[in-house]
């Protein structure tokens, strides 16, 4: 690999691992925290989680816009140093307000550093097996985000309170600002280019999000929205769960175990790109989705409320070794099915838009996928955003309805829709049956021919020609 190629690979995977982190970082210790200091409830610490990714799906469609007019290297310094002194600020706070307004500015400053780094990859990574290659290391990196910021933030919070989870990541995020200015290319199209676009290379011709909006490209858009949904209902009810199953109650061992999907995801995240050079990505998708159907059912089967899972004996003595063995399989098919469903979305939209842009516009692959990486962030990243947004608020309102149980065979139903909807449009596409009707077609084509011929040598014949048949022209 190329220098180059290698410094914009760490800078993005960095800046994407600092941006994932930011999410999870306080999940130990701010709910508590913000109930004893400022009085907050648990509707508005739920908000406060939930209005960073929602501020980040608003914010989608306006990053995709800017990142077209300035290009992705200025929008990803932006938004670093946006991520950086909202961080600061949301650690120096200490009213729900205050909290709400930083937590929004977070999520608005994400959308440009997500979109930025998947634009950045498409441009430098541009064919289709070495960007799902980097797709892949980009969800292993978010798989690692997910284990080790609750820890690291739980750390820092232990050794110098409050501001010092925040104030470690403003920091951070500021070091990757100097670096970001060091990363090459990424810059707004020059005026030479698209002036003269044949000298060196196609000039970039962005599309909008309506020109790559196809059943096709979309096919596995639901699935950026499930998984962050399902990861957004299990955060907030897992620990629960396990502490009722397992018996437990120190929060070092529940830390412990909620972080046992994030190996096996960071490490099949990598893997799955090789598997896309040999499988459909959507069959893919649809295996990675059947095993979240058997890792929510087992979920909800073994929890101690679950009546079906008592009637069939599926729910052993809390603390058995028994209970132990179901629990931690199902949390590795949670990161198992993870990574086979979250991985190929994003190289199989990018892909299949820039296939119709390269065939509609006459264009280069390179220069097609350049041209439709900033719609396909957006499409990406919002659905992400709203799946994170609403994952704690669904999973919260169906926990008060029908239980932890109800809420996972809920989910497992959704997902397993979704998996008939993948079959239904696999079977559509399969070619049909060479049809019998073709050879007795060609059959009473020959015969036309046949009686057309034996009528010209007729005519010829009585025109007293008898040699004519020979030359005649059917």
């Amino acid at each position: 690999m190329e220098s180059s190629k290698l410094w914009v690979l760490l800078n993005g995977l960095m800046s994407y691992f600092l941006s994932i982190a930011l999410v999870y970082q306080m999940s130990p210790f701010f709910p508590k925290y913000a109930m004893e200091t400022a009085g907050a409830s648990a509707g508005e610490v739920g908000v406060i989680f939930a209005v960073l990714p929602g501020a980040a799906f608003l914010a989608a469609v306006p990053a995709g816009e800017a990142i077209v007019r300035f290009g992705p290297k200025r929008m990803l310094t932006l938004g670093l140093f946006g991520v950086a002194c909202s961080s600061l600020m949301f650690g120096l706070s200490s009213s729900t307000s205050a909290w709400l307004f930083w937590r929004a500015w977070q999520g608005i400053s994400s959308a440009f550093i997500n979109s930025s780094i998947s634009c950045t990859f498409a441009k430098a990574f541009p064919g289709p097996q070495e960007f799902a290659y980097v797709n892949g290391l980009q969800k292993a990196v978010a798989s690692l985000g997910f284990a080790l910021a609750p820890m690291l933030g739980g750390v820092l919070f232990s050794l110098g309170g409050f501001f010092w989870p925040f104030g470690a990541s403003a920091i951070c995020h500021l070091v990757f600002v100097a670096l970001s200015c060091f990363v090459p290319g990424g810059g707004a199209p020059t005026a030479a280019a698209i002036k003269e676009p044949l000298l060196e290379r196609e000039a970039p011709q962005h599309v909008s999000v309506r020109e790559i909006w196809y059943k096709d490209v979309m096919l596995l858009l639901p699935a950026c929205i499930l998984v962050p949904a399902f990861w957004g209902a299990f955060d907030p009810l897992i620990a629960g769960h396990l502490h009722a199953a397992l018996g437990i109650t120190d929060s070092e061992t529940t830390g412990a175990l909620m972080a046992i999907p994030a190996y096996p995801a960071a490490v099949l995240n990598a893997v799955v790109a090789a598997v896309m050079a040999r499988l459909r990505p959507d069959s893919i998708a649809l295996f990675g989705l059947l095993l979240l159907v058997v890792a929510e059912l087992g979920l909800a089967l073994t929890d101690p409320g679950s009546e079906v899972g008592m009637h069939f004996n599926l729910y052993p003595e809390p603390g058995s070794p028994q209970q132990w063995t179901w629990q931690i399989t199902i949390l590795l098919l949670c990161g198992m099915g993870a990574s086979f469903t979250w991985s190929p979305p994003m190289p199989d939209m990018m892909q299949k838009a820039a296939n119709r842009i390269a065939d509609q516009r006459r264009l280069s692959h390179e220069a097609a996928v350049e041209a439709v990486s900033p719609a396909v962030a957006t499409v990406f990243n919002g659905a992400a955003a709203i799946g994170e947004a609403a994952g704690p608020i669904l999973g919260g309102v169906l926990y008060n309805v029908c239980g932890f149980s109800g809420t996972f065979l809920t989910m497992a139903f959704v997902f397993l829709a979704y998996c008939g909807f993948l079959l239904a449009n696999r079977l559509l596409q399969r070619p049909a049956p060479a049809p019998s009707r073709p050879k007795l077609a060609g059959a009473g084509l020959s015969l036309e021919r046949a009686l057309h011929e034996a009528a010209a040598t007729l005519g010829d014949m009585m025109a007293g020609d008898p040699e004519g048949s020979a030359s005649s022209e059917p």
